[in-house]
């Protein structure tokens, strides 16, 4: 499929959102993938297409990605930042299945730095559906520039059971802050979702499992080309 860039914003200093028409109708559930294809005359070792998560919610009818641009950044992103509004890039996909079961269920969301991605398009979609939030985001971040911070308070605010606690670098994540949320939802075992870079999934996978948590109650979304 062909995506037509209509707008870009920059989200934090180092973090931007492309948005793009799509032509033809596309059916994605929220939390999945694209694969991006961007012919380049001299591209990195890793070639000319990546996956980014749809940051976008689907009845915004719009694809959004939204990145980290690092320096150096690579070849594939540096001419994301270059293109020009009416310019196209093509995709394949959609692909994924950090997709949310139940929303009755209680939900754990651990995100870090740019993992915050999937959770916004699923978050918003079950607002606008007017479905429960019942989740707890637990969202980790080297600075205190956060991504998608005032659309994530005004979730808040409309959806008593979801709550969010932030940890700026050097606070992190740690093994009480999962044994409180166990503790708060004893009486249903909550479903943990990680996304972010791969060692911050890794390791808090592990964590989650050395304190009982079902593997069958952990959902794995990992982006490579991170450090953590």
């Amino acid at each position: 499929m062909n995506l037509i860039l209509f707008e870009k914003n920059q989200e934090t200093r180092d973090v931007m959102s492309f948005k793009f028409k799509i032509d033809k109708p596309l059916n994605w559930k929220p939390g999945q993938y694209l694969f991006y294809t961007f012919p380049n005359d001299n591209p990195d070792n890793r070639g000319v297409t990546r996956y980014f998560t749809i940051s976008s919610a689907p009845f915004e009818d719009f694809i959004m990605l939204t990145t980290r641009i690092s320096k150096p950044s690579s070849s594939f992103k540096k001419s994301l930042v270059k293109m020009k509004i009416g310019e196209g890039i093509t995709a394949s996909g959609p692909d994924g299945d950090f997709t949310l079961g139940d929303p009755k269920k209680n939900y754990v969301f651990i995100a870090g730095g740019i993992g915050i991605t999937p959770f916004r398009s699923i978050l918003l979609d079950l607002d606008h559906k007017k479905l429960p939030i019942n989740a707890h985001l637990l969202y980790a971040n080297s600075d205190e520039n956060i991504v998608f911070k005032e659309e994530l308070k005004s979730l808040i605010i409309k959806n008593l059971n979801f709550k969010i606690n932030y940890f700026i670098s050097p606070l992190r994540i740690d093994e009480k802050a999962f044994q409180d949320q166990k503790q708060k939802t004893k009486d249903q075992e909550p479903i943990f979702y990680i996304s972010g870079p791969e060692p911050f999934v890794e390791a808090y996978s592990q964590i989650l499992k050395s304190i009982g948590v079902e593997k069958e109650r952990i959902k794995l979304d990992y982006f490579p080309g991170y450090k953590y």
